[in-house]
């Protein structure tokens, strides 16, 4: 992962992290431009949103619209009739 420095914009590394949650996290980085810049600063890191579900969500799901068909709608897409 590249961090970037928010004042001079040179490369920054991270010398530690700090767990807020599960999903966020804060980073504590020192700018690698020691010569002009040299700042230290925290940045969050976060998640955002999935690109692709894990699979137990989506196993989850179809789970759930399967048992809310009927027998004669779970047979059809089992014959593969349905999206015809």
């Amino acid at each position: 992962m590249k961090v970037q420095c928010p004042h001079c914009l040179s490369k920054a590394r991270i010398t530690s992290r700090n767990e807020i949650t599960t999903t966020v996290a804060d980073l504590y980085c020192q700018c690698m431009n020691t010569q002009a810049c040299g700042a230290s600063f925290v940045m969050t890191l976060g998640f955002s949103r999935y690109l692709n579900p894990p699979l137990t969500s989506t196993q989850r799901l179809a789970a759930h619209i399967i048992g809310s068909l009927t027998k004669a709608q779970r047979q059809e897409l089992l014959q593969g009739d349905l999206f015809h």
